[in-house]
């Protein structure tokens, strides 16, 4: 069976995600985009998905593949799905261009997974996705994830977090919003969020912004929230 198509509000700004979107992401940049931060991004996913030879993830919010090509010599098999036509298109282009045989995408809307049989994955990834949708899409979405996860299984969040004095200015500060964030979370509601769906935290911690001197004062201050970058979280079905 296929996914489901997306619903026309998967996002109230969904022209935002067009093809000059993704082929700007994850462009170099040496305060925003660089080396460090990825580096630390990585680190965090192995830690909230910890992968393993026989897991089977399902990434929400797969964009153009760059995740889900990371976890795939990881694991078993890798699916991601994007509720934007052209983010499934050049993910699969990518992945026939890496020959990946483990990794496959679809065009399917979050808050509906009927394509996917109840506890047939291992792990659901929602990695830079919560802060593009409202309520109305994630809660959905975070009772299929339960669905389809295997008692035990795992969710993994990674999320930027409203607390972090950045987000703050960020939120304040008019031009500095980024129109596809539309939903940055404190982490308590992330939290919230996740277990009020039925799942038991397992792991929550955060990183440190990445930029310049200004991210040695959040390894400095690790318990101030304001210094908290991203939110990463692990939460289990229960067995």
């Amino acid at each position: 069976m296929p996914p489901m198509p997306p619903r026309p509000d998967f996002a109230p700004n969904a022209e935002v995600y067009d093809d000059a979107y993704y082929a700007a992401m994850y462009r170099p940049h040496w305060l925003l985009r660089n080396a460090r931060k990825y580096r630390e991004r990585d680190a965090a996913l192995l830690r909230a998905v910890k992968p393993h030879p026989g897991l089977r993830l399902l990434e929400v919010g797969s964009a153009r593949g760059d995740t889900a090509f990371f976890f795939a010599p990881l694991v078993a098999e890798v699916v991601g799905i994007d509720a934007a036509e052209t983010a499934v298109a050049a993910a699969r282009a990518a992945a026939t261009t890496r020959g990946l045989a483990n990794v496959r995408f679809e065009t399917a809307d979050a808050r509906d997974l009927a394509a996917f049989d109840d506890g047939s994955f291992g792990a659901v990834l929602l990695a830079d996705f919560v802060e593009h949708v409202t309520d109305e899409v994630l809660r959905p979405c975070l009772v299929e994830a339960w669905r389809v996860l295997a008692p035990g299984g795992a969710l993994a969040i990674y999320t930027p977090n409203r607390d972090h004095w950045a987000e703050r200015i960020k939120a304040g500060v008019p031009g500095l919003q980024q129109e596809d964030h539309i939903a940055v979370r404190p982490a308590a509601e992330v939290e919230r969020l996740v277990t009020g769906a039925g799942f038991a935290v397992d792991d929550l911690f955060f990183t440190a912004s990445p930029y310049p001197l200004l991210g040695a004062m959040d390894r400095l201050f690790p318990r101030v929230a304001a210094c908290r970058f991203r939110t990463i979280l692990r939460a289990l079905r229960p067995a």
